[in-house]
């Protein structure tokens, strides 16, 4: 199974109406509507590298200022047209300010000339390819000079992260004593729920899926002219009726926000 074709089996969260993908998503992570909110407005040109079914996309061009520009792209044909999909519907639910344009792209070849985007965003794509440095390069590449990212990325040494390395570890030994592929996944592949939505399928299914120490990402973004890394999110979920500030030691993401 190729990238391409695990992602448009399973676009990233839960399937059905808008508002449960909304709901499952800041459900699973409450921090992350804080942290879009930090995004500054009026600079003119956005890029997403994986919006998967667009719920982040969304809720950043609600906020935007009329005039900007947001691009939003994803490997996946399938989010895409689902994203696509959905734009009346978050239009009435956000009131959108700016109407992303989705489309099909590739993080590791960006389809973009130097120094194009303002400001470019990632939550949790760079660590699913198979070379995650050439997609920070790129990332650094369609920046403006000046321009700004924010990037969230798998943290070693986490629990969350642990579990995962644990779990993949079962199914390549079931791989190598049935002689099959992926058995765990296919024993699983059609019970995606409401609640982890698609966590527990990217855990066995995709293809690449990687983590990094705090020291490796700071040569990995070695060509940004400032760096600021800090531990994010919970290894356990939160639900909560509030938005909540997502810095935690112990999390399983590494947000980094850089300048080129």
């Amino acid at each position: 199974m190729t990238q391409a074709d695990f992602w448009s089996n399973n676009p990233c969260g839960v399937d059905g109406e808008l508002s449960k993908v909304i709901e499952q998503r800041y459900r699973m992570e409450p921090w992350l509507p804080r942290e879009l909110q930090a995004i500054p407005k009026e600079l003119g040109k956005y890029l997403e590298v994986g919006c998967g079914q667009g719920v982040d996309s969304f809720y950043i061009c609600s906020r935007l200022d009329k005039g900007d520009n947001y691009t939003a792209i994803d490997y996946s044909t399938e989010s895409v047209k689902r994203a696509e999909g959905y734009v009346s519907e978050a239009n009435a639910v956000f009131g959108l300010k700016v109407t992303p344009e989705f489309s099909r792209g590739d993080a590791l070849n960006l389809d973009f000339g130097d120094d194009t985007f303002d400001f470019v965003y990632s939550m949790g794509v760079i660590h699913h390819t198979p070379n995650p440095q050439q997609g920070i390069d790129e990332i650094c590449r369609v920046l403006k000079p000046g321009g700004k990212a924010k990037i969230f990325l798998y943290k070693r040494n986490s629990l969350k992260v642990g579990i995962a390395k644990f779990l993949r570890l079962l199914q390549w030994l079931g791989d190598k004593v049935l002689f099959q592929e992926r058995v765990i996944y296919k024993l699983i592949s059609k019970k995606k729920t409401g609640f982890f939505g698609s966590m527990f399928l990217e855990c066995f299914g995709v293809p690449w899926m990687e983590w990094f120490s705090e020291k490796e990402l700071r040569t990995m973004f070695g060509k940004f002219s400032s760096v600021d890394i800090q531990p994010y999110g919970f290894n356990l979920p939160r639900p909560s009726g509030k938005e909540i500030d997502g810095y935690n030691r112990f999390g399983y993401f590494y947000k980094i926000d850089v300048t080129k």
